[in-house]
């Protein structure tokens, strides 16, 4: 049997003490961690930092919504998929005795079901002090009935953060743009995973952009007029790209990508798909939403924020 050793005696070796989210523990090669995992956006307390003042995080932004669609025009307008979240790791984040505040970002929001209507909402981020961080950008409304319903919103990227500093970053999924007459073979602009590119019809114009390194929110482009409409971009340090709203009538638009995110390992959203799986993202964390007609999901899923550090060593 296997015996392990807490070292809290002068010279020694401390573990660090922290709580918040759902505490558990887990024995990797023979190393105790204690993993803190996070659904939605808390607390992380740390009481004591103990001798290393390290703690390795794994997190997922949130996916982007679907652009809007009708079942009820004929032939019925669907919207193109939401950007999977990315994925963000980094395994050795100093720390203090300190409270940091955790962002779980939010999944974007479907467009309005039927022409003229609202966008899909932003997927949120934390509000500190009555600013708003890491946040993606709604969708854009959509023009005159008859036209595409408006596109999703962006997913909000997750964080950590000290103060309103970013220690580490995964970009939320841009939304999918709409289309019209999407009986007759016209394709929507798919939102960009988080981190990467849209996908870009021939003819699309922009839709909304990536939060980027000058702002973490995602931004909208409202096309005003006789359009189809674009989804909202990605937040986060740079979020995915939107599906944007045609140039022309009947024509679905691409997004433009965003960069990379804060952390020591970064794996972007391809299509719906989040990043990279370490094992702890067993729901489907940051998928974006799946367009279609009808949508097989309208919204996209919230982050996840993961963060674990060593207890006990065997000896």
């Amino acid at each position: 049997m296997t015996h392990y050793t807490l070292l809290v005696g002068a010279g020694g070796w401390f573990p660090l003490a922290a709580s918040g989210g759902t505490e558990s523990t887990q024995d990797i090669s023979g190393v105790t961690y204690k993993v803190h995992k996070f659904t939605s956006t808390g607390t992380f307390t740390i009481s004591r930092p103990g001798t290393q003042g390290l703690i390795q995080v794994f997190m997922w932004g949130g996916g982007g919504g679907i652009g809007g669609y009708s079942t009820s025009l004929d032939p019925g307008r669907n919207g193109g998929d939401g950007g999977g979240g990315a994925y963000a790791e980094n395994t050795s984040i100093s720390v203090n005795a300190e409270s940091l505040s955790v962002c779980v970002g939010g999944g974007g929001g479907v467009g309005a079901l039927s022409g003229g209507g609202g966008g899909g909402a932003a997927g949120s981020g934390v509000t500190i002090s009555s600013t708003n961080y890491y946040f993606g950008a709604r969708g854009s409304n959509a023009g005159p009935s008859g036209h595409s319903a408006a596109g999703g919103g962006g997913g909000g990227a997750s964080a950590i953060l000290r103060g309103t500093t970013g220690l580490i970053v995964a970009a939320g999924g841009g939304g999918g743009g709409g289309v019209e007459r999407a009986g007759l073979g016209y394709s929507a602009g798919n939102g960009g995973g988080g981190g990467e590119n849209g996908t870009a019809s021939p003819q699309g114009a922009s839709g909304g952009t990536a939060g980027a390194s000058s702002t973490t929110n995602g931004l909208f482009n409202d096309p005003g007029g006789d359009q189809s409409a674009g989804g909202g971009g990605g937040g986060g340090t740079a979020g995915g790209g939107a599906g944007g709203n045609p140039g022309t009538d009947n024509r679905g638009g691409g997004g433009a990508g965003g960069g990379t995110s804060t952390g020591t390992t970064v794996t972007n959203g391809s299509g719906r798909t989040p990043g990279n799986n370490t094992g702890y993202n067993d729901s489907n964390y940051g998928r974006g939403g799946g367009g279609g007609y009808p949508p097989s999901q309208s919204n996209g899923n919230s982050g996840l924020v993961v963060i674990r550090y060593p207890i006990q060593y065997p000896g």
